[in-house]
């Protein structure tokens, strides 16, 4: 008996959608083996190992302006406007002046100018008259002595007057201005202010005995500040103590830093990453993206779509970042997300 043509066309139709539905199936299947990953291209890049310390910063130039006799602590009206904390002042200044007539009395600046230009006269004369012969050498000495003297004397008396004048030691910045002391009469030794300079700064820091040995005077220093994240300081050290505290097993360094925008400041609690040691061209990684099996670090590249495992030799790290020395190429891409299960020639696409 034969079969109905509809019925024929059915089974053809129904056999295509079977075969059809078998190679989707397929590529569904290859599809899902292909496993997906992040990749980034291996450069080369700067890369240094440190040993990290904290420490308080201390301005490098900081001298307190004492008074060294007592006297009425005075400002000028002009000078009250102009002083006040963080005011830049130039070396030589005059940031405040002491009212002490008995002082003045006792230092007679006057009578000794008078003394030593009368003292010199008669010097200018003696060396007249000993060459012609009208006094004698030792004369003639007496007469040096007399003029020294007196020059000694008047340069002591401006000396001693001068303390009523309170100069700024050095170029720098005022701080902890005792303002509210202004037409008081203050002792020798009161501190007037704080005249200070940080475009340099120092800080010193300790370190456990063992690393004794890795650091070395002139050595590069990275500074930064919590509330400056994105700020790194250059620093570098000037010296290392060669004792080891027998309380702590701790020695000191001391770090110079540069601050030339003086955006940091003395008080400031700081790391110090002591730089040991330190490669300007070098293949550097990312250090999730290195793994180590049996004692033996490797890593995946892509290849083609396949990802390839490399045996890998590693030198410094740093808290984020490790130097490949052997195993890499500059270029290659290095497989960062979806590697930790990968094996050697496992399917991959990059997804980004």
């Amino acid at each position: 008996m034969r079969k109905p043509a509809s019925i024929n066309l059915w089974i053809v139709a129904s056999l295509f959608i079977f075969i059809v539905g078998c190679d989707e199936s397929d590529d569904r299947s290859a599809a899902d083996l292909t496993i997906p990953v992040s990749a980034m291209k291996v450069t080369k890049q700067q890369i240094a190992s440190s040993i990290s310390a904290t420490g308080t910063l201390k301005a490098k130039f900081e001298q307190n302006l004492l008074a060294e006799v007592d006297g009425i602590l005075h400002f000028s009206p002009a000078i009250l406007q102009k002083y006040k904390n963080g005011v830049r002042v130039n070396e030589g200044e005059i940031i405040a002046t002491l009212e002490n007539p008995e002082h003045l009395l006792t230092t007679r600046v006057e009578s000794k100018k008078m003394a030593m230009e009368d003292a010199e006269g008669e010097l200018a004369k003696q060396k007249a008259l000993f060459n012609e012969g009208g006094v004698t050498e030792k004369e003639l000495n007496l007469a040096k002595r007399a003029a020294l003297d007196a020059r000694l004397n008047y340069d002591s008396a401006l000396l001693s007057q001068n303390k009523l004048q309170l100069r700024a030691p050095k170029t720098g910045f005022i701080a902890n201005l005792q303002s509210i002391y202004i037409n008081t009469r203050i002792k020798p030794g009161f501190k007037v202010c704080t005249i200070t300079d940080y475009a340099e700064c120092i800080v010193e820091v300790n370190l456990p005995n063992s690393d004794l040995g890795r650091i070395a005077g002139g050595a590069r220093v990275e500074i930064s500040n919590y509330s400056m994240e994105d700020e790194i300081f250059s620093g570098r050290i000037v010296s290392i103590d060669p004792t080891i505290s027998p309380q702590t097993r701790t020695f000191t360094v001391l770090i110079e830093v540069d601050n030339p925008d003086r955006l940091l400041r003395p008080g400031m609690f700081v790391k110090a990453d002591l730089i040991v040691e330190e490669k300007q061209d070098a293949l550097v990684v990312p250090k999730y993206a290195v793994l180590t099996r049996n004692n033996q670090q490797r890593v995946f590249i892509v290849n083609g779509i396949v990802a390839s495992r490399l045996e890998v030799t590693t030198g410094i790290e740093t808290r984020d970042l490790i130097e490949i020395t052997e195993g890499l190429s500059e270029g290659d891409r290095l497989i960062v997300k979806g590697h930790e299960t990968l094996r050697d020639k496992s399917k991959v696409r990059v997804i980004e």
